[in-house]
């Protein structure tokens, strides 16, 4: 599992280096195999301003440049159309490494010395404009390195999540236990709708066949979309996390994933037969081609998404090629599900086929969040793609799952870990874990357990949640004669 450190941060108010951060995480239970550092500017890059600008003397389209880097000025012949005095410029010096591998040295364009490149901000991977280079605000300070400037960098942490974890299977899951860790309040994404037309409930209809295999199916629609490639920083953050970029509506679904870790899928609803969903099982044998092109043979019980007449989805798996979104889809509907863990796990077993959205659902996916999930996926493809959302979702949820109660007593915990932590101890880290923790009396506390949590069935799972928080190392060891 990958996750970003500038996102977290983004989410999560921590002071802690990225080495502190894996201590951290590694120390409470969620191992930290590997960092590695992405998308820096080279540190020879610098905003710098230009000082003189005068024609080349042998060339109509170059001109020769004085550049101010902060301690130096250097001599630069520049081929940009839009080069002038005075501006803050991106200035790559002798040194610097370019994105594409190119690295500046001392040349001589057409008899004249050039000490360095002034940049677009193509060639630094900031943007798609070629047309000339950038020019920043008249504020920018001069000798500041790029990559401070934008933010650029980032490091990656790879963990390894247990597999009866699969709350940390996302960013916000991996940001709550921070917030345990004492790492600050994590902070939500602030959802703000805008819905017209028709409601969803009215133009889509979901039945599901079995709800033992999918207790819960809910959907969206958005229409008049503009499908077109996604914004740099959706690019960038998916890129980071090893997520190929597709399109704006798929990419959504992968952030959103990335963000709650709830899957989410994107049809072309003008591609359905009918304005409905039926979930059920595969037959024996049954075929169907899945969005990376393979003809798959299904075994019997496999989860079919359907629109009623034919198959659009293998359900929790992988989405149909004959619902995929193009750059022609102007109505998207937008899936949001809980599936059958074991289900899952031996359909993608079966067919070959593990995805980013099976490893979830295998693992047991949050039935009570997707509904947030989903309507955040469908603002931002509304803020990305435009067009129009629909009142409401159609939400079937036929099974609905009772929430757990476990009673912890203190005197237990103390018992079991050697501590002398208070009530009011244990009741901290429990409700930092976002588990809805109350004194019943001087020695016990009710617990309700989130349905993000599935491993939280005995007082003894809670106990262990309140020793990786309160600290291993901070339990004495104790010797049996």
């Amino acid at each position: 599992m990958k996750i970003s450190y500038n996102w977290l941060k983004a989410i999560m108010p921590f002071e802690w280096s990225v080495t502190e951060l894996a201590e951290r995480l590694t120390m409470s239970g969620t191992e930290v195999e590997s960092i590695e550092k992405i998308g820096g500017i080279s540190d020879q890059v610098v905003i710098a301003e230009v000082k003189t600008v005068r024609k080349h003397p042998n060339a109509d389209k170059l001109t020769v440049c004085e550049v101010f880097d902060g301690s130096t000025t250097s001599q630069v012949v520049c081929g940009a159309p839009n080069v002038a005095e005075g501006q803050k410029v991106l200035f790559a010096k002798i040194g610097a490494q370019l994105p594409n591998g190119i690295t500046i040295k001392k040349s001589k364009l057409r008899g004249i010395d050039s000490f360095g490149m002034i940049c677009s901000y193509a060639e630094l991977n900031l943007g798609e404009d070629k047309s000339g280079i950038a020019v920043l605000s008249p504020q920018s300070i001069v000798g500041m390195k790029a990559e401070e400037f934008f933010g650029r960098s980032d490091f990656i942490l790879e963990l390894e999540i247990t597999p009866n974890r699969p709350d940390c299977l996302s960013h916000r899951g991996i940001a709550r236990e921070l917030q345990a860790l004492g790492g600050g309040q994590l902070r939500s994404p602030e959802t703000r709708l805008i819905e017209s037309g028709p409601r969803t409930d009215d133009e889509i209809s979901i039945e599901i066949a079995n709800p033992d295999d999918c207790p819960r199916y809910a959907a969206r629609l958005i229409r008049n979309v503009e499908v077109k490639p996604s914004p740099t920083w959706l690019v960038e953050r998916l890129r980071g996390l090893g997520i190929r970029a597709i399109n704006n509506i798929v990419d959504v679904t992968n952030f959103v994933m990335m963000e709650y870790g709830q899957p989410l899928h994107a049809f072309d609803f003008g591609l359905f037969s009918h304005k409905k969903i039926i979930v059920r099982g595969a037959k024996d044998g049954e075929k169907f081609t899945t969005l990376d092109r393979v003809d798959r043979k299904l075994p019997a019980g496999a989860i079919l998404i359907t629109d009623g007449i034919k198959p659009v989805a293998l359900g929790g798996i992988m989405g149909g090629l004959n619902s995929e979104v193009s750059n022609i889809t102007s109505g998207v509907l937008l899936e949001a599900a809980y599936f059958n863990p074991v289900t899952i796990r031996k359909t993608a077993k079966s067919v070959g086929l593990s995805t980013e959205s099976s490893q979830r659902f295998e693992r047991g996916a949050d039935y009570e969040g997707l509904i947030v999930a989903l309507d955040r996926a469908a603002q931002l493809i509304n803020e990305l793609a435009g067009g129009t959302i629909d009142i409401g979702s159609a939400d079937c949820y036929p099974l609905k799952f009772q929430d757990k109660t476990i009673t912890l007593r203190a005197s237990q915990v103390n018992n079991l870990l050697g501590t002398t932590l208070s009530l009011d101890g244990m009741l901290r880290i429990l409700n930092s874990l976002d588990i809805e923790t109350t004194t019943t009396s001087q020695d016990s506390l009710k617990c309700i357990v989130p349905s993000f949590r599935p491993d939280l069935n005995r007082p003894v799972d809670l106990i262990e949640e309140i020793a990786r928080i309160y600290g291993l190392g901070n339990i004495a060891s104790s010797e049996t004669l």
